[in-house]
């Protein structure tokens, strides 16, 4: 710390007549200001440089790159390279969960995708159960490489090439299939978990998980004419109650219109579907049958 005298500091000279004018029974003024800092104040900025040290030794905010904002509300979406944008629990090697951050020529492409995304959700409703999005070039996890997974309070995409099955419609199905994950952990009380399976066959038991079905080769992502008359709009909603969930979600989020067609011909998708939009309408009034019908006309609107 740098000490500076102004011109108005006492001269040592006269700080002597002050002290020789001092009662014995008192203080020397010099020596009362030759401590300047005091003991306590040393000690704080001891423990605030050791508080400091700790951080820069246990995180890596201070050694990679710093996260870009994509979107700035109604949630943040981010993109970063950091290994700390995954929950702790991820990065154990049995996870080994990790991404990249995207090139900045693709953030009109995000922005694109996200900004109406975003807009289907009433905000209140985005900011109780989301806190980012995280937009990345790769995302791995378990082993697997995947279009999106979701934590706590957190969704996280990968952008990948158009060429090979990223399209914008791909990405934001995806988005709202995760989101769909968040809000079905926070409210599983909205949706009527026994209903849901009463549906499916008699003898039909989930597989696990979505890693479970990726590494069995059952993971199909496209509409699947045969399982919809057991309940499943494709493959990998077997694998488990939320990903089958997050079918359904993904649809009418998206607006894609084929799902009413195929639930007025198949009765099993037909009882899902309406749990699904149940489950939403507890969550708020505004979504109704009627307002994801309407999602879906305007998208195919030109």
């Amino acid at each position: 710390m740098v000490i500076r005298w102004s011109s108005n500091t006492l001269s040592m000279k006269k700080w002597r007549s002050v002290c020789h004018a001092c009662s014995s029974g008192q203080a020397c003024l010099l020596n009362q200001h030759r401590a300047i800092i005091s003991r306590e104040t040393c000690k704080r900025a001891i423990y605030l440089a050791a508080f400091l040290l700790i951080l820069v030794c246990q995180s890596d905010r201070f050694t990679q790159a710093d996260d870009v904002t994509v979107i700035a509300a109604p949630i943040p979406v981010v993109t970063s390279d950091r290994s700390g944008i995954f929950p702790e629990s991820w990065l154990k090697p049995s996870i080994a969960a990790s991404g990249g951050a995207l090139p900045a020529a693709e953030f009109e492409r995000v922005q694109r995708i996200l900004v109406p995304a975003l807009a289907k959700y009433p905000e209140a409703l985005l900011k109780q159960h989301l806190k980012t999005i995280y937009v990345l070039s790769e995302l791995k996890y378990s082993g697997v490489i995947t279009s999106g997974t979701n934590s706590r309070n957190a969704v996280y995409l990968k952008i990948g090439d158009v060429n090979k099955g990223f399209t914008d419609a791909h990405n934001e199905a995806v988005f709202h299939a995760e989101l769909s994950s968040i809000l079905l952990r926070n409210q599983s009380k909205f949706l009527a978990e026994n209903a849901w399976k009463s549906v499916n066959p008699p003898d039909f038991k989930y597989l696990g998980s979505g890693v479970d079905a990726v590494k069995q080769k059952k993971a199909g992502l496209k509409l699947d004419e045969k399982l919809h008359e057991q309940g499943f709009l494709k493959e990998y909603a077997q694998s488990n109650l939320e990903n089958d969930f997050n079918a359904f979600a993904a649809m009418i989020f998206a607006g894609d219109g084929s799902i009413w067609p195929i639930a007025e011909k198949h009765a099993a998708i037909r009882k899902k579907l309406d749990l699904t939009i149940g489950f939403y309408h507890q969550l708020d009034p505004v979504f109704t049958e009627d307002y994801f019908r309407k999602l879906g006309a305007s998208s195919a609107a030109p």
